[in-house]
């Protein structure tokens, strides 16, 4: 941790040195040169995550943090009226980004296992993985505190007083306490929803204020985005058209934000009468498919109009993909705290759809609500920055798709 920190703080010194000496004139160096320090060091201090676990090395860091700290380079030296230093902002800031990157992808594959103390007690099978290694713990005065990353606890047992005392060093330390549910949330990143009371959670109202800015953020991005989606919704239209005739969009209800109803639209890519038995979830070589549909549904195209229910305030982009009402109502019997999904909009990708895939049966499903419900939990704008990149991501490769 302290090492990435020395990086991500050094990088944008030393390419600014080099940056300068090369691109700027000397009569600029130093306005260009503290501006972009003073830029980079905000971004980072603002962005950058502090957790010493399993996510202090999270990849987006290295896009976000260079293209804040190039935003405010820009609009300082705008404010000031001082001349363009576009070519050696933009040489520095995609350069510490690249360093970032590399660094995070070498430390995710090279540092050590991060040490988890375990006071004993601990009900439950420690969850595995080749970024944790365990440490049990017989007594308080076998504790090295600076040899730990984390201390797992159980929260509903009572300690004595010498564990209680370490403790409290832990705190002083800066050694962060973990639970058995909070661990396995940070290996896998879906909440153990087996550690969660469905009665309890179900009368806890929903509140973040992210919610409202979400919004405002999903239809001005929308707007932005028209330019370049409304050409390749037309050609799409038109290879639809081409292939199996009309009708081009397909219509169906689906449950939103408060278990509230509309109607979700998308491109066809099944036959006309795919639902004359009624709601069925797509299978793997699902028949129903048309040719072009096969194509459009692994790269995620027939979800192009759906710009249009986020427009409208029914969806947003990122959120918990909307189901059938026929589904939504099995599953709330079914399924505990099914119904928590609904307490965001729905969107159009997600950290369900991007990490597990679909879903087509209960058994898969309640493995999806783990990712929804975790994706819930901390809702972010760093979180929906995350989810956005493992969207390319999963677009290009064709992850998950039916």
């Amino acid at each position: 941790m302290a090492l990435l920190s020395v990086v991500d703080v050094s990088a944008p010194v030393v390419l600014g040195l080099v940056a300068a000496q090369l691109l700027l004139p000397r009569t600029g160096i130093m306005l260009a040169y503290s501006n972009w320090l003073l830029a980079a060091w905000v971004a980072w201090g603002a962005i950058r995550g502090r957790h010493a676990g399993l996510r202090s090395y999270r990849y987006y860091e290295s896009i976000v943090i260079p293209l804040c700290a190039l935003g405010i380079s820009l609009i300082v030296l705008a404010l000031v009226n001082a001349p363009s230093a576009l070519p050696f902002l933009l040489a520095v800031s995609g350069g510490w980004g690249a360093v970032m990157l590399v660094t995070r992808y070498l430390m995710r594959r090279l540092a050590p296992a991060m040490v988890v103390g375990v006071l004993p007690g601990q009900p439950g099978e420690l969850p595995t993985g080749r970024d944790v290694r365990y440490v049990l713990l017989q007594s308080p005065q076998q504790v090295a505190l600076q040899e730990l990353d984390e201390l797992l606890i159980d929260p509903t047992q009572a300690l004595s007083p010498e564990w209680a005392q370490l403790l409290m060093h832990a705190y002083a330390a800066g050694v962060p306490t973990c639970t058995l549910a909070s661990l396995q949330e940070e290996l896998s990143g879906r909440v153990s929803v087996e550690y969660l009371h469905g009665a309890r959670l179900g009368e806890v109202p929903f509140l973040s204020s992210y919610v409202q800015l979400k919004l405002v953020i999903d239809r001005v991005v929308t707007v932005l985005a028209l330019p370049a989606l409304l050409p390749l919704a037309g050609m799409v239209a038109l290879v639809i058209l081409l292939d199996s005739g009309g009708p081009v969009l397909f219509y169906q209800e689906r449950v939103g934000r408060n278990g509230q109803l509309f109607r979700m639209v998308k491109f066809r890519t099944m036959r006309t009468d795919s639902e004359r038995s009624g709601a069925a979830f797509a299978t793997a070589g699902d028949a129903r498919v048309t040719r072009v549909g096969r194509f459009l549904r692994k790269f995620r195209l027939d979800e192009l109009p759906q710009f249009w229910n986020v427009l409208r305030g029914d969806m947003s982009i990122i959120g918990p993909r909307p189901e059938q009402r026929a589904f939504v109502e099995r599953f709330n019997q079914d399924i505990r705290l099914y119904p928590v999904r609904h307490w965001v909009r729905p969107g159009i990708t997600g950290w369900a759809q991007v990490v597990h895939g679909y879903a087509a049966d209960t058994s898969t499903t309640i493995e999806k609500l783990r990712y929804d419900v975790f994706y819930i939990k901390y809702l972010s704008f760093w979180l929906d920055v995350r989810i956005v990149f493992k969207t390319l991501q999963t677009i290009l490769t064709g992850f998950g798709a039916r």
